[in-house]
């Protein structure tokens, strides 16, 4: 830190950012690399947050990790960094289990079973589910290999990609899987993985989707025990053992330019500090509006991002046990509950969304009625603490202002409808949960200046065109990273970020 001067500055410490810096210096051993960060820990979302006197810590983000078979882009780029050994990884028995009226059912943590038992579940569907199936291992196979296609290590079937373009791209799952389907609950439960990209069945496009079901089910999932923030630090140190630094508790306040449209460096309270290049991982639309001097033209980027839609952020009940959840019944390391009348969750979000999100309204629908995804992470990591975390996908528009009794008492609500969702599912955890906490969507907004609270980057939807915001923009320099640009998962995080880096050249 004697230094001003870098060979490049990375805007915040999320999962790409360390992802790219990382992968930046080992390919280029002597690049000179600062990294900035307003919170007191790396990762972004990829942190954790301790309660010593519970004996417990907190995962802000990790669930799943795509891609962590073999053949999988994350486990390639997670040995090529070195990193596996380190990780002692956890690859669970089961998909996910979903429970709907007191009823489970386990989903083996591969597509042959899981299609096996989908089918005898709903044998009635058998032939639509086939179909199904086939286009996750045909078309979700060519979304997942898109980075391999840019740099072409992978050549899809272009007959595949052009019927994939005429017939899926302009649906969102909603309306493929109603053609396919028509029993409610079998809707529900393929939709859920949609939860681990930010998305409900009428937000997300069907051809993002069926990546995503290929990237969890094809490719395999696995956990990390020490949570995200083991990732995070991992990567961290490989930027420090390379001579890189990283600032934290330190706001970037600008970005600096010369007059000639060129980036220069960044200014901080802690002082300026100058490189040519900058990468920025925090949402563009806060970067454009608080980062950039006012005489830089940014009219064209601002209208590029109106078509930019964040994805959902979520309300995250976090609890501790006075057992071991497993023994209150709560089995699995993921389970998806749903509510008792699935069809009617998504006409209620759509209409809450129609009328400007009414609190009560948004309420039930959000809370009382759509999918939460349930993380047993005693079950992956006991040591850790007895703890389990609950998430819904959610709204910041029917969330009051922070530091106000009308939001204590919202907390409060969303606490105890999600929490009484659990038990009613998991009924022997009844009077055995110790200690509870509740984040918002305004708390992510605080801990990431993410827009809406978004805990995903961008909605993949059926438009892709505010997707571009990047392209052109008129600072010489500047690079965008996260989930906003990258995609919604660690495994997109990674994948982009090799991507970068295998670009980078030093100015």
């Amino acid at each position: 830190m004697t230094s001003p001067t870098w060979d490049a500055i990375f805007v915040g410490t999320g999962i790409t950012s360390l992802a790219c810096a990382a992968m930046l210096v080992k390919r280029d051993p002597g690049a000179r690399v600062l990294m900035i960060d307003k919170h007191i820990v790396v990762g972004g979302y990829a942190s954790t947050f301790s309660r010593p006197k519970q004996s417990a810590v907190f995962d802000c983000s990790l669930h799943k990790l795509s891609g962590m078979a073999e053949g999988g882009n994350l486990i390639r780029i997670l040995r090529e960094l070195g990193l596996e050994e380190e990780l002692n990884l956890v690859y669970p028995d089961d998909y996910f289990c979903a429970y709907q009226d007191g009823t489970a059912l386990p989903l083996a943590n591969d597509a042959e079973h899981a299609e096996r038992q989908l089918i005898e579940r709903f044998p009635h569907q058998a032939q639509p589910l086939t179909t199904f199936f086939t286009q996750v291992r045909t078309y979700g196979r060519n979304g997942y290999y898109q980075f391999q296609m840019l740099d072409g290590s992978f050549e899809p079937d272009i007959a595949q990609l052009r019927w994939a373009h005429r017939n899926l791209k302009h649906k969102t799952v909603r309306e493929a899987l109603h053609e396919l389907f028509d029993d409610p609950y079998l809707i529900e439960i393929l939709a859920a993985p949609g939860i681990y990209v930010g998305g409900y069945s009428e937000d997300l496009g069907y051809l993002y989707y069926l990546h995503v079901v290929y990237a969890t089910l094809h490719r395999g999932n696995a956990y990390v025990p020490g949570s995200s923030q083991h990732l995070s630090n991992l990567l961290a140190q490989q930027v420090e053992r390379a001579g890189g630094s990283i600032m934290l508790s330190t706001a970037v306040e600008q970005i600096t330019t010369d007059q000639q449209g060129n980036v220069t460096g960044v200014r901080t309270a802690a002082g300026d500090f100058q490189a040519p290049q900058v990468f920025i991982n925090t949402s563009p639309h806060y970067a454009v509006d608080h980062l950039f001097q006012a005489d830089i033209e940014l009219t064209a980027t601002r209208e590029k991002l109106v078509a930019l839609k964040p994805a959902r952020s979520t309300t995250t009940v976090y609890l501790i046990t006075d057992l071991p959840p497993e023994q209150l019944g709560l089995r699995h390391s993921e389970s998806m509950l749903f509510a008792a009348a699935p069809a009617t969750a998504a006409e209620l979000r759509i209409d809450a969304d129609l009328r400007g999100y009414p609190p009560e309204l948004s309420e039930h629908a959000f809370w009382a009625m759509s999918p939460i995804e349930v993380t047993n992470y005693h079950a992956l990591a006991p040591a850790a603490g007895r703890v389990v975390c609950i998430n819904v996908l959610d709204s910041i528009e029917h969330w009051p202002t922070r530091r106000t009794a009308q939001y204590r008492a919202k907390k409060q609500r969303a606490r105890d409808v999600l929490i009484e969702r659990l038990l009613v599912q998991v009924p022997g955890m009844r009077g055995h949960i110790l200690h509870t906490e509740v984040a918002t969507p305004h708390t992510y907004v605080r801990f990431t200046n993410n827009t809406a609270g978004s805990g995903y980057g961008a909605m993949v939807g059926t438009d892709l065109k505010g997707h571009v915001f990047h392209h052109g923009f008129p600072v010489q320099g500047v690079q965008f990273l996260s989930a906003w640009v990258a995609g919604p998962s660690y495994e997109a995080a990674f994948g982009y970020a090799e991507m970068k880096s295998r670009q980078w050249r030093r100015a």
